[in-house]
């Protein structure tokens, strides 16, 4: 539990958390990815973001590349533009030869790689890291070092927890400690101080980096940056200054120069005026201070301070495309996880055993649609459940838990209309269009019709109850499938129930030969059912 947390962050700082196990950090850390909410408070600014939690899951039903094109996705990225990213990043953590291999036969340190890429393939303005470099062989955490310089030197923010307290150590802007549950800044590394910038002059960005004892500076670096040298333990220590387009070559020229050099920090470099510069005596720390400015009031508050306005998105997975891109994944899932086959081998039991050849078709329409019901909410509550904690927590950092939480709602909702739909027409084919005394004569159309909104109205019901009976309201299993049972089993016999309506309606009808579309019961069912799943949603970023 962490209290009293009131902090602001800059786009283009690197913060570093640190503390004790159980003190927090991973909390705080979901906090800034939007995982989790906090209980008082407010987070805001939030830009697009990637997390990659300490352990990731290798019991994903996809391959590597498979995964990471379906996250790409997720982030709002074209399927050709995620493809191509994730066989990049693949690449150049050195898994490439995996790209093709399902999660499940990954090892550790392969499956963290993945993690790792998911996070970094769409260039998020907020990269949250949690322990990521755990697994990791040296060269890829190279890599993942090279990486966070280069995302921070772009403009991006990173926030990260690390178990070796050199990982990033000279580059960090800020570092912040959990104590007794209270965040303190750690004392502040001296700023190198940074040549004046002349009015009018375009973005610049200052890298100062570390050689290995001996080494010179490599010529011909690309944006030709100015040079200041120095000495840092024995070792070549330089600070280049360099327009803000030439950044991201110089960074690649200098790590990748053979023997490469140490990126220490990367700091933009504000242009002041000449009127500031006489008023202030010197130019601005560039970065700034985290939490300056001025703070958004309240505790558990995250903002995004600075000059001027915040060049970050309104939230995380903003973009159109990121609900789609989840249907998709979770369907995906839920297909490759092969956990839709027991309720649907289920429901056609049922079937098998109810409805049979030459029934009254109104009868045989009530049972389909009454047997949806417990599949339905069987289904949702497969869908909810069926991705494990830190996979779902990187879709939510892309997209939002709501959003993530709404597509497995709506994905198990899907399976069983369209179960749903396959069991009406499987009734309208083989069953007598005739009341249950065979003396009056039923419309298959308008029977049909009646049999299909029926078995919508049940379907609509049981997902509500598979929503309301699973995380994040109901978190264990045992517990959740007693409760879907037995509530499923009152919502058909309650009379009260539109359940109960709809299907007291089609046997009435095979009673008297009327044929009434249940309407209003498929009205306050949808209603309930879509604030069934609205208080999941929003309780999903809460208890999660």
């Amino acid at each position: 539990m962490l209290r009293g947390v009131d902090l602001e962050v800059r786009p283009g700082s690197l913060i570093r958390v640190t503390g004790s196990n159980g003190s927090g950090k991973s909390t705080l850390l979901r906090l800034f990815a939007g995982i989790d909410a906090p209980t008082t408070g407010r987070i805001t600014a939030r830009p697009r973001t990637a997390y990659v939690p300490e352990r990731f899951p290798a019991d994903l039903p996809f391959t590597a590349l498979g995964y990471l094109t379906h996250l790409g996705r997720v982030h709002g990225l074209g399927r050709a533009a995620a493809a191509h990213g994730a066989e990049e990043w693949l690449e150049r953590f050195g898994a490439a030869g995996h790209a093709h291999t399902p999660l499940s036969e990954l090892s550790k340190g392969t499956s963290q790689k993945v993690a790792v890429a998911q996070a970094l393939l769409a260039a998020p303005d907020l990269l949250v890291l949690d322990e990521a470099w755990t697994g990791l062989d040296q060269a890829a955490r190279a890599t993942l070092d090279e990486a966070v310089t280069s995302r921070v030197a772009a403009g991006a923010t990173v926030i990260y927890v690390d178990h070796d307290p050199r990982r990033l150590a000279s580059s960090a802007d800020e570092i912040f400690h959990i104590t007794d549950t209270r965040l303190v800044r750690a004392p502040a590394t001296p700023t190198a101080p940074l040549a004046p910038v002349t009015p009018g002059a375009e973005a610049r960005v200052c890298v100062e980096a570390e050689g290995v004892p001996g080494a010179s500076v490599p010529e011909g670096l690309p944006g030709a940056p100015v040079g200041e040298r120095g000495l840092g333990g024995g070792a070549p220590v330089v600070r280049l200054t360099v327009a803000a387009d030439h950044s991201d070559a110089l960074l690649h020229a200098l790590l990748t120069t053979r023997p490469p050099w140490h990126i220490r920090a990367v700091t933009p470099v504000t242009p002041v005026t000449a009127d500031e510069q006489r008023g202030a005596g010197h130019a601005a720390p560039a970065g700034g201070e985290a939490g300056g400015g001025a703070p958004v009031p309240g505790p558990a508050t995250v903002g995004a301070g600075g000059r001027g306005p915040v060049p970050w998105a309104a939230g995380a997975g903003a973009s159109g495309r990121a609900l789609p891109a989840l249907l998709r994944y979770q369907a995906a899932l839920l297909a490759r996880s092969q956990r839709w086959v027991p309720p649907v081998v289920l429901y056609g039991a049922f079937m098998a055993i109810g409805v049979m050849a030459g029934q009254p078709i109104l009868d045989s329409f009530g049972y389909a649609a009454a047997a949806l019901l417990p599949i339905a909410a069987w289904l949702v509550r497969v869908c909810v459940n069926n991705e494990p904690t830190a996979a779902r927590n990187c879709a939510a950092a892309a997209a939002g838990p709501a959003r993530v939480h709404l597509s497995s709602v709506v994905t198990g909702l899907a399976a069983a209309a369209g179960l749903g739909v396959v069991g009406a027409l499987f009734v309208a084919l083989i069953s007598d269009p005739k009341t249950s005394d065979q003396r009056i004569d039923v419309s298959r159309w308008d029977a049909t019709a009646a049999g299909l909104l029926a078995a919508l109205t049940c379907a609509l019901l049981g997902a509500a109850i598979g929503a309301l009976f699973s995380r994040p309201l109901l978190r264990s299993t045992g517990w959740g499938i007693q409760a879907t049972a037995v509530a499923s089993l009152l919502v058909l016999v309650v009379s009260v129930s539109p359940a109960n309506a709809a299907v007291t309606g089609l046997v009435s009808g095979s009673q008297n030969g009327t044929v009434t579309l249940p309407l209003l019961p498929l009205a306050m069912t949808a209603a309930a059912a879509a604030g069934a799943t609205a208080l999941a949603c929003v309780l999903s970023s809460r208890r999660s």
